[in-house]
């Protein structure tokens, strides 16, 4: 269990399922102090009780936040980092999919995804932004996805926000280490989340638990970007971005 220095207070988005979750209930096992934040708040509060009932030293705080409504994120996170008496890791979790073949898109659900995935995240860090800087230290995680890697047929507008999630997250980096702060971007393959889950095809699957471990254990390394999990997904990045346009384009919609 984290005890002084080594305690820290952490927000997570998205923390009702999938790795969001499985991330909360790892640093709530350690007695971090959390604030964790989803669209479900009855869900939350299961997960709360859950935490509690073995973090016996840290504290557990919960708000119901939609980060594609982006003036909420600059309402309800500075009050949680109030809460806990500041942030030294915020985790951009939160995210959603869609699914479908061109004519049969709607644009608001594509919308949906780019509002969600990347001005969500855009927002969140936005908001926390003056106590990051005034601080003078702290740690950002942004949740990408491999989809960034190239644009996957079928998954346009998911893969558009992955893949400037990476970039708005490198450019970030270089902005805000003159404030002590870290950033870090984790590209996730398949890992058995809601997000997920109705795609006929998910290679390499491994569980939301097992993928939530690597997370963590990548996060607390302090690295500047990693894939998870390592292999085969970094080889299949490579692949990805080295194929040929008049190839890559024959790959129809999974």
């Amino acid at each position: 269990m984290s005890k002084g220095p080594n305690k820290k207070k952490i927000i997570i988005t998205g923390a009702s399922s999938g790795i969001g979750r499985e991330l909360a209930l790892l640093y709530g096992k350690e007695g971090h102090d959390l604030a964790i934040t989803s669209r479900r708040k009855n869900v939350l509060e299961d997960i709360a009780k859950e935490i509690r009932s073995f973090n016996k030293g840290g504290k557990v705080i919960l708000a119901s936040l939609d980060v594609s409504e982006s003036a909420d994120n600059f309402k309800v996170l500075p009050k949680l980092a109030k809460e806990l008496g500041g942030v030294d890791l915020f985790i951009a979790n939160a995210g959603i999919s869609t699914n479908s073949s061109f004519g049969q898109k709607s644009f608001e659900a594509d919308k949906k995804v780019i509002d969600t995935n990347l001005i969500g995240l855009m927002a969140g860090i936005s908001a926390l932004q003056p106590i990051f800087r005034d601080q003078k230290k702290g740690q950002i995680v942004g949740i990408s996805s491999v989809a960034s890697f190239r644009g996957l047929p079928g998954s346009a507008s998911y893969s558009t926000s992955k893949a400037a999630v990476s970039t708005y997250l490198e450019a970030l980096r270089g902005e805000v280490r003159q404030f002590g702060v870290k950033v870090t971007v984790i590209h996730p393959g398949f890992i058995d989340t809601p997000i997920n889950q109705k795609l006929k095809s998910r290679p390499f699957l491994v569980s939301a638990e097992k993928g939530a471990k690597k997370i963590y254990n990548r996060i607390e390394s302090g690295v500047r970007s990693a894939t998870v999990p390592w292999f085969p997904w970094a080889m299949i990045g490579v692949l990805m971005r080295s194929l040929p346009e008049f190839i890559w384009e024959k790959i129809g919609p999974k």
